[in-house]
């Protein structure tokens, strides 16, 4: 538990302190980004906690998808989504993965669903194919933010990789259960690992209509994160530039995902910078609206991971309580 506590502490603080080289390097200052937060457009504003809960949405349908092909239990989507809406606020302070993967692991022995660590796995093979709908859609963000190609190109390239992922599905499929099988049959693992490799082969979680679904629901997920984002700079005024956003957002997330820091901290905002000069944008003027980002980033995640926690504890657990006493 210490060995965790520092690890993400240490975490945290590199985060906080590539975050602060922004107003250092940039010389912005905490009045300007104030300034831009205080003349967002409502409209756009308002918008965003509804994306984020069509993210999270997907994000909740994956994980059910998962956890349903290893257990009879059904949960309802909305016991999914809170712990997917908490675990994305304290992923905020916390490294983001093992925040959701801790989470998980909570929800799923509390309800007495799985074991932890069977938790764990199923976290890993979910987190996989939103790491492939994440790096194509980077890959057609940064062939058109980065190279300047055609739009079009772009979304026919962008295109062809999905059809190409989706029709290949069961053959991807079929080859893990086979390596899993090899695996097995090594001498050098114990016996108990190459029992767990064996019994992969047979695992309803390599079923290639689940592969399918988790697939086009991670493109889902990450093109509305892309939408977010976009609807956040139209809220700071930035119309112009929306294309790149769209298209340069999955760069940003992935560099937050790798680096593992809590919320993606510094990773995640000098990618923005990036994006925003790439755009045309001056240096301040980038780095003010990346941080502004962050900022109304941040607050929307709370804003509705408190609202689902308040619909959970004012009505979900009251009716559940009313049912039980009658």
């Amino acid at each position: 538990m210490t060995k965790r506590v520092l690890i993400s502490s240490g975490l945290f603080l590199v985060g906080i302190t590539l975050f602060g080289f922004i107003f250092y390097e940039t010389g912005i200052t905490v009045d300007v980004v104030l300034s831009i937060l205080k003349k967002m457009d409502l409209f756009y504003v308002a918008l965003c906690p509804v994306l984020v809960v069509v993210f999270f949405i997907f994000s909740s349908m994956k994980w059910r998808l998962v956890t349903q092909a290893q257990t009879e239990e059904r949960l309802g989507l909305f016991f999914y989504f809170r712990y997917i809406s908490l675990s994305a606020t304290v992923g905020q302070v916390l490294p983001l993965t093992l925040t959701n993967a801790a989470i998980r692991a909570f929800a799923m022995k509390r309800k007495d669903v799985m074991p932890p660590m069977k938790t764990a796995g199923l976290f890993l093979w979910d987190q996989g194919f939103d790491f492939l709908a994440l790096s194509m859609l980077m890959v057609a963000g940064i062939s058109y933010v980065f190279f300047g190609l055609n739009m079009i190109f772009v979304v026919m390239l962008l295109g062809s990789l999905i059809a190409v992922v989706y029709l290949a599905m069961p053959f991807f499929i079929r080859f893990i259960a086979w390596f899993a099988g090899r695996l097995g049959r090594i001498s050098f693992f114990p016996d108990g690992l190459c029992q767990k490799f064996l019994a992969l082969q047979n695992a309803s979680i390599l079923d290639s209509l689940l592969a399918r679904k988790l697939f086009v629901l991670a493109i889902c997920k990450f093109m509305t994160g892309s939408l977010l984002y976009t609807v956040i700079v139209m809220a700071s005024g930035f119309v112009s530039i929306v294309d790149i956003v769209f298209w340069g957002s999955p760069s940003a997330e992935m560099a937050g995902v790798l680096s593992q820091m809590p919320g993606g901290l510094g990773a995640f905002d000098w990618t923005w910078i990036g994006v925003f000069t790439k755009s045309g944008l001056g240096a301040q003027t980038a780095a003010s609206l990346a941080v502004g980002l962050r900022c109304l980033l941040v607050l929307t995640n709370v804003f509705v991971t408190l609202c689902t926690l308040s619909v959970y504890f004012l009505f979900v657990r009251q009716k559940g309580k009313r049912q039980v006493g009658a």
